[in-house]
């Protein structure tokens, strides 16, 4: 069975919602998106919009606008045809996101480095707790969104929109490539990196900040393992396994 037809109208951590929402783009964006964290939807699924659209009870314009936003933010790929199917991250894709990650987040800590206020630190030390807290619990899916939240926030503080509208499609596409990856990358590690950074804003140490944030965004990427892509050349995908009938 299709992975997408497993997924149940409710199904998501919003089951609460009432109906005007639950019939809107965006819980469907979500919903799908979360299911993606949670690799109950596995890379390349095809993602049928007629079978969307019975699942979620919506119109197929209410499909197609989240199947956009979800292509927009790099978690779903749009064919030609229009058939869209869960994104499959690559290698060279997350060193791309990791270049531009770098480029904006560096910004982001020169810009707020020792302009933190005691209620901004504690805040951002709550919610490297809350990532303790997912990891505790082995809620991966947690886990994934509360690290891309942290980085948000410190890029809310910058009070810069145009860097936070980069950073926010930017931590969309490695949260995906973290939730589609062969194995764990985000650890107790992560969190302990996570306040090693905010001491350093704290200290207004702009330096040892920079530093802190790369290598953190290197060892999250070094850690990541992709599968490979299927093969689509017949001949490689035969060849050397057919004895002598492959040289007639």
């Amino acid at each position: 069975m299709n992975a997408i037809n497993e997924i149940a109208p409710g199904a998501t951590a919003m089951p609460a919602e009432p109906a005007e929402v639950r019939g809107s783009s965006r819980f469907v964006y979500e919903s799908i998106y979360t299911a993606i964290l949670e690799k109950r939807l596995a890379p390349a699924t095809p993602l049928n919009k007629q079978t969307l659209g019975r699942i979620f009870q919506v119109s197929a314009s209410t499909i197609q606008r989240a199947l956009s936003r979800l292509a927009d933010e790099g978690a779903v790929s749009m064919q030609a045809s229009q058939v869209a199917m869960v994104a499959r991250p690559c290698g060279h894709q997350a060193r791309q996101v990791l270049e531009a990650r770098i480029l904006v987040e560096t910004q982001v800590l020169r810009l707020i480095c020792g302009r933190l206020t005691s209620v901004c630190l504690a805040e951002l030390r709550e919610r490297v707790a809350e990532e303790r807290a997912c990891l505790a619990a082995g809620d991966r899916a947690g886990l994934i969104e509360r690290v891309a939240g942290f980085h948000m926030r410190l890029a809310e503080f910058a009070e810069n929109p145009l860097l936070l509208k980069l950073l926010r499609n930017l931590l969309s596409r490695a949260s995906l490539c973290v939730a589609l990856n062969r194995e764990e990358v985000y650890s107790a590690a992560t969190c302990e990196e996570h306040l090693e950074l905010l001491e350093a804003l704290e200290q207004g140490d702009v330096r040892a900040s920079v530093e802190l944030l790369v290598r953190h965004l290197n060892g999250v990427f070094d850690k990541q393992r992709f599968v490979p892509p299927p093969t689509t050349d017949l001949h490689a995908a035969f060849k050397g396994r057919l004895g002598l009938a492959w040289s007639r």
